[in-house]
């Protein structure tokens, strides 16, 4: 199965990743601590569903940007790894 939004040929580099992630940073009312971001971010990686290293099949995202915000959760709708931070 492919990305829901992407093509293969569609890839976002580290660089826009880390820009990404940098501006989530800057609010920290959004975001969750390092130690949840962490462990989100484990979830992913040993998640089928990651694909290009860096894209989750169900919802398209980004998932080292996705994993950083309290009000997101893990988009698998059968079996999600994780909750949103209330």
């Amino acid at each position: 199965m492919g990305c829901k939004g992407c093509l293969e040929t569609v890839m976002v580099t580290e660089e826009v990743i880390q820009q990404l992630v940098k501006e989530a940073d800057e609010d920290f009312s959004k975001i969750v601590s390092d130690e949840i971001y962490q462990a989100r971010l484990k979830e992913c990686e040993s998640c089928s569903s990651l694909v290009y290293g860096t894209t989750c099949v169900y919802s398209g995202c980004i998932v080292r940007y996705r994993a950083k915000f309290k009000n997101k959760c893990c988009p698998n709708t059968e079996k999600p790894k994780w909750e949103k931070v209330v």
